[in-house]
């Protein structure tokens, strides 16, 4: 009886320890800045997950005052070749822009490319 019991605890931990190491784990989002030759661009995903996101964009110019105008964002996988369509920023307030319902269908190193006037730079973006 008690070698079964051994057995069965030995088993459980195995199990707990194949969990800990293969159980997908969430990266926490966070800013992503790149610069251009006049402008800071900060891009902050909702979420590191495939599937639909959203993301808060701030733009400045090098002193830090809000940049304006049409912002496009360009989500694109090229290692796998995917590339979405782009997709025209909505203004929050001065500087601050918003993209919501971006669908990044799968996981690994996306590229966000961001442009605004004849600024553009690239963003990576690692998800999970």
């Amino acid at each position: 009886m008690k070698r079964s019991a051994l057995v069965l605890l030995a088993a459980v931990i195995a199990l707990a320890g194949v969990l800990v190491v293969v159980w997908p784990r969430t990266v926490e989002a966070q800013p992503q800045l790149a610069e251009s030759a006049q402008l800071r661009f900060v891009l902050t995903p909702a979420s590191t997950k495939s599937g639909r996101n959203s993301f808060d964009l701030r733009v400045t110019d090098r002193s830090g005052h809000p940049a304006q105008g049409a912002v496009t964002v360009e989500p694109a996988m090229p290692q796998m070749g995917h590339a979405l369509a782009p997709i025209t920023a909505g203004p929050a307030e001065p500087g601050r822009y918003e993209v919501g319902d971006v669908d990044l269908l799968m996981a690994g190193q996306w590229e966000i490319t961001v442009s605004l006037n004849a600024e553009r730079v690239v963003i990576p973006l690692l998800l999970t």
